[in-house]
């Protein structure tokens, strides 16, 4: 049995079951991640019917936490790793070190016929590391594991507005227990291999501006698409796309760099007018930011000084 992630409008559809060739490796189409930024339509696939006042829990699942974890670490397979993710996107404790989830990364790799841009997408995704995310994805970039390619791709699935992963649900587990929270009543349910499930990727904003400026920095011409791009995410998120945008706007011509400083200075986050602030510094003079800063809501923003030049060893020091 091998599982495949085909590209659909907005996400990926894990098919399982599907033979796959030894002698040919599968299609680029269906393995490469998608490129669209937004999220144009999708598909509801149903989900077992289970009443509000009952939760329901895998029957492979029932520890959590760091025991948990240390199932996940003896995993030495991509497709049982992701399979475990999406089992239990949220069981797995937290942790600031985010080494380990390059390190399970490494430990999969050439395991499966699934693409390591697909694997990092779980990963870093997964809750456990949602707060070290910044750290994350530098390891991840570092680390080598992924190609450039490899890497655009995971960039393309943190700018979409809405990643949807579509999968069979009975991949995940055959069975699943319906526990009424009332009376502590549990039912079993079996599912059917035609049963569909759907995972909603949560990208953090660090994710978002990492990708960003990575996107900017390649195609600098993908400006305006991604700027309409950031317009229809929520605040915190379309900040984290400016700010990532800003940190690659020396690669723009002066119009298009100057358009996106004063866009970044109309910001809601206090961070990313600082850094348009620095932007602007470089592009026109210390004084003029100076004086733009003063103008600003926020008192730390008000305070801003341009920072201080990179000092270089003299001769003598050398």
């Amino acid at each position: 049995m091998s599982l495949i992630a085909r590209p659909v409008k907005g996400g990926y559809e894990l098919r399982v079951g599907v033979p796959v060739s030894r002698t040919r490796p599968p299609r680029a189409q269906d393995l490469l991640a998608t490129r669209s930024c937004v999220l144009l339509s999708e598909t509801i696939y149903p989900l077992p019917e289970i009443s509000s006042a009952s939760v329901t829990t895998l029957r492979v699942m029932l520890r959590i936490g760091e025991d948990a974890f240390e199932e996940l670490v003896a995993i030495d397979d991509a497709e049982e790793l992701c399979r475990r993710l999406l089992a239990s996107p949220g069981g797995w404790g937290t942790s600031t070190r985010h080494t380990e989830a390059v390190e399970l990364l490494g430990k999969v790799q050439g395991t499966s016929e699934l693409p390591m841009s697909f694997v990092a997408l779980m990963l870093c995704t997964c809750r456990r590391w949602g707060r070290v995310t910044v750290r994350l994805i530098a390891g991840v970039e570092d680390s080598g594991l992924l190609d450039s390619a490899g890497l655009d791709q995971l960039g393309e699935s943190f700018l979409s507005h809405e990643q949807v992963i579509a999968y069979r649900l009975a991949w995940v587990s055959p069975q699943w227990l319906q526990i009424d929270l009332d009376d502590g009543h549990s039912v079993s349910h079996t599912v059917d291999e035609d049963t569909l499930a759907h995972h909603r990727v949560s990208v953090e904003p660090p994710l978002r501006r990492w990708a960003a400026q990575r996107a900017l920095r390649s195609t600098p011409t993908r400006l305006e698409e991604l700027l309409r791009a950031a317009e229809l995410f929520g605040p915190r998120h379309r900040g984290a796309l400016i700010h990532g945008l800003l940190d690659a706007c020396d690669v723009l011509e002066d119009p298009d760099r100057r358009g996106l400083i004063d866009r970044g200075l109309k910001a809601a986050q206090a961070s990313v007018r600082l850094t348009a602030l620095d932007r602007l510094s470089e592009l026109d003079s210390p004084e003029t930011a100076c004086r733009r800063a003063l103008s600003d809501p926020n008192a730390t923003v008000r305070k801003w000084r341009a920072p201080a030049p990179e000092l270089r060893p003299s001769l003598f020091e050398a």
